[in-house]
């Protein structure tokens, strides 16, 4: 049977460790900023232990959060968009769609939902350098041309090409064709 202790004991586990990794903190380091011993911050992570209040106000302080924060049922941080405020890319037009899949700004990383209707094509525009590009076919049949070359992807096929040299996306099926369109750019850049 769990007891409320029990559950706080592993809230605060939860808590301690996940504060203490997005702020980029061993264990130890913690340790020291919090002013107790390294194996207290193990077995308070481990969730059997029982600390004194005073543990707790030094933690709190140390991963600057409160104590009701450490010791809260955790809650995920989730946020549903609906279909209708996903953004749709300015260049959607002549039957292609480009929706975005992302629609917060992640640095470096773009992944588009690309619909193409039958004979339609969009011309890519070449991104920075070193840029890396996939798409995969989700439905129907895609080509795309980097540099000249051809390439016929079909339903599941995915082509891994450099981004930041021209291209094409062109639906040569019979009915409507899609497909993800993953961006990582170069990061250095």
């Amino acid at each position: 049977m769990v007891t409320s202790i029990d559950k706080i004991s592993k809230n605060l586990a939860f808590n301690v460790a996940a504060l203490r990794k997005t702020r980029q903190l061993t264990q130890a380091a913690l340790a020291k900023l919090a002013g107790i011993t390294r194996a207290s911050v193990t077995l308070i992570e481990s969730g059997n232990s029982n600390p004194t209040l005073e543990i707790l106000l030094k933690l709190s302080l140390a991963l600057q959060t409160s104590i009701d924060e450490l010791t809260n049922t955790p809650i995920a941080e989730c946020t549903l968009i609906p279909s209708r405020a996903v953004p749709i890319d300015s260049r959607s037009k002549n039957g292609i769609t480009l929706r975005k899949l992302l629609p917060d700004k992640i640095r470096a990383t773009e992944i588009d939902e690309i619909t193409l209707d039958t004979g339609s094509a969009l011309k890519g525009s070449p991104h920075i350098e070193g840029t890396k590009e996939y798409f995969i076919c989700i439905d129907g049949k895609i080509r795309i041309g980097v540099l000249g070359e051809l390439h016929h992807l079909s339903k599941g096929d995915v082509l891994s090409f450099p981004g930041d040299k021209p291209h094409s996306y062109k639906n040569d099926g019979r009915t409507k064709a899609r497909g993800i369109s993953v961006v990582l750019f170069n990061p250095n850049k």
